[in-house]
Parts: structure tokens; C-alpha cells; sequence
């Protein structure tokens, strides 16, 4: 029989919220083979969850009452910290024996490391950042996007073929789990046959003394982008938010790795993950790892003079203007108004 494999995100000994989301869609591609399972050799594939850790045990346990799907965990001794060449090697000998024909994982930094790897140690189709799943008279197709997210790629894998796939985080919905006859739990042991076949040893894994705890506190978040066009429009993006109460600047990658701006205001997948009351996003495309990272936020208002920008697709407000012109525009008015305020204040107490 096939199996749907789902490698479970593991940090510092927890499970990620990634891992339930993987769970989701491995059970959107098993529903499409039991839509065809009255075609003529189909057979309706079972879903584990892979768990590598130095101690899966109770990680097993918790994923098992979460979802009820059988849980294989992998004890590997050398996994105290994460390398690529652990995942790869251990878990490429773990899956040679079985007979997967779809394995997944995240689109994470840790994902988007190893995944890479497992395709080629098992001669198989790898597809990077899906974000949807569905289905043709000749099987799965997978949807990426590309062209910087303003266009979505279908692909159609070799059906007969392994495919290893990087799914976005925040694209699939965890389910709601409601299982008659919960899987079970499988702990196996893996390891490097010799110390010579480990090469790669791991010290260990620090966090960034910057990350930025005002903004992932603040209510209102005023993130720019690469449609400020030169470092110093950010001195604009910095007034806009000083205008509005309770609100800190944040920033799409592409600011932080032109070192236009630090690591700590980034956010998306591999910065800081906010949900404020509003987020107004000066300038940004929209890439699906910029989404992840604020789509839970309660009201996105964009500022972007392309009509097609993706970020659009998530907001509840949409500017089409210049930001750069917007803000300008907006700064004058809040002068305006801070002058007449100000000026009523003082006949007010003249009179008194």
C-alpha cells in the first residue's frame, strides 16, 4: 500500500503549528484518491506522521490525540541539534523501506534546508512552496506561485513517481479531528552506521538578541516595503506610524537583506509571525512567506500603486497610489488637523 508521509516541524523539542497544517493537506490529497478509487488499480493511500527527535515519545503521543493518525517516531541518537544531513540520511534510510508515494514538509527554513536533500537521496519529484492542491482526470496538481507571486504555477508530477513537496505555512487549515479508530504510535531507531558517514556536527542553535517584542505587542503595525524605492523614503514609513497611536514599523525581507532596515522589524516566515488590530502594508508585493507572517491580523489596509499586487488578495482596504505620495499626503493632513486642533485649543482657553 502507499503512504502519504508528513514530516512533522519539530523546534527545541515542540511540535510546530505548521505540523497540523501538513496533516490538513495530506488528507486533501487522500480525499482525491478515494474521489477516484473506482478507477481501475487506484488504491486509497494511508497517512503517517514522521517525528525525527532524539526523544519522540511524547511527541508522538501528542500528535497521535491530536489528529488520530498513526505516528512513526524516529529515535535518532545524533539529532540533539538539526542538520540537513541528519534528516537526510536517517530519514532517506527510513523511507527506502517504506512505500510512500507523496512525503511533506514544511516551507520553513528548516524545510526548505533538507527537503531539497530527501528528494535526490530517493530519486524523487520535488515541488517547493505549494499553496493549494487539487486534482485533474490525470491526477494531482499542485499550485506555486512565481514571477515574484503575482502569477500561480500548476504542476503536474509523474503520478508514478515519489514527489517530495514544501507546503507554505498558513495555506491549509488544520482540522478539526474526528477519528472512530485512532491510529497508533511506532517508535523506530535510526542512526549513522559509522562516525566517518556523519560529516556535518552541529554545535548548536542561538536566537537573535533583536527580536523586536514592541512589534509583535503593538495594535497597529506599519510595514514597508520594496515600493519606497530608496532607503530614505523609510523615514516616512517611521512618521506615518508615529502619527498613529500604539504602533510599531515593520518591514517585508527583501528591506532586511538590502540592510535597509534590521532583522527585527522583518515579518513573515522567517521573521516575527503578528496578528494586530491593523496592518498597513506601504508598498509590498505580497509574497506568499510575507503573507504567513501577518495574515491573522484583524484589518490589513494595502498602499500600492500596482492594481495586480498579491498582497491586495488579503486586504480588507486597498490603495492604489503611490506610497511614497500617500504618505505625504497623509502627513499634511494630520499636520492640518493637529494646526486647527491646536488653534481651537487656544481660543477656547482665550475665551475661558
Amino acid at each position: 500500500m502507499k503512504q502519504i508521509l508528513v514530516i512533522a516541524e519539530i523546534f527545541e523539542g515542540e511540535i510546530r503549528q505548521v505540523t497540523w497544517e501538513l496533516a490538513a493537506a495530506a488528507l486533501e490529497i487522500q480525499a482525491v484518491f478515494l474521489k477516484n478509487q473506482h478507477s481501475p488499480g487506484s488504491q486509497i493511500p494511508k497517512i503517517q506522521i514522521i517525528v525525527p527527535s532524539d526523544n519522540p515519545k511524547p511527541l508522538t503521543e501528542e500528535i497521535l490525540k491530536e489528529t488520530g493518525i498513526d505516528v512513526i517516531g524516529v529515535l535518532i541518537p545524533e539529532l540533539t541539534t538539526y542538520t540537513s544531513e541528519i534528516y537526510i540520511t536517517c530519514l532517506g534510510k527510513l523511507m527506502r523501506k517504506m512505500n510512500p508515494s507523496h512525503i511533506l514538509a514544511a516551507h520553513t527554513s528548516q524545510g526548505r534546508d533538507f527537503a531539497p536533500g530527501l528528494s535526490l537521496e530517493l530519486d524523487a519529484a520535488s515541488i517547493s512552496g505549494v499553496n493549494c492542491i487539487g486534482s485533474h482526470e490525470n491526477g494531482l496538481i499542485y499550485t506555486r506561485s512565481v514571477f515574484e507571486n503575482k502569477k500561480d504555477m500548476l504542476i503536474r508530477p509523474d503520478p508514478e513517481r515519489l514527489v517530495v513537496l514544501t507546503l507554505i505555512p498558513g495555506a491549509f487549515k488544520p482540522k478539526i479531528y474526528k477519528n472512530e479508530n485512532p491510529g497508533k504510535v511506532d517508535i523506530r531507531s535510526i542512526s549513522f552506521e559509522t562516525a566517518a558517514e556523519r560529516r556535518i556536527h552541529s554545535l548548536k542553535i542561538t536566537k537573535r538578541s533583536c527580536e523586536n517584542q514592541a512589534l509583535k505587542g503593538a495594535k497597529v503595525v506599519v510595514a514597508a516595503g520594496r515600493g519606497l524605492e530608496e532607503k530614505e523614503n523609510l523615514s516616512l514609513v517611521f512618521k506615518f506610524a508615529k502619527a498613529l497611536s500604539s504602533s510599531a514599523v515593520g518591514a517585508s525581507r527583501p528591506l532586511v537583506d538590502m540592510n535597509w532596515i534590521g532583522y527585527e522589524h522583518q515579518v513573515g516566515i522567517t521573521g516575527a509571525i503578528i496578528a494586530p488590530e491593523i496592518y498597513i502594508a506601504c508598498g509590498i508585493s505580497g509574497s506568499s512567506q510575507h503573507i504567513a507572517g501577518m495574515e491573522n491580523s484583524k484589518w490589513v489596509i494595502s498602499i500600492n500603486k500596482n492594481p495586480s499586487a498579491p498582497i491586495f488578495r488579503y486586504s480588507d482596504i486597498c490603495i492604489i497610489e503611490d506610497v511614497n505620495e500617500f504618505i505625504h499626503a497623509f502627513l499634511k493632513l494630520a499636520d492640518t488637523i493637529d494646526s486647527g486642533r491646536s488653534s481651537y485649543n487656544k481660543r477656547r482657553d482665550k475665551n475661558d
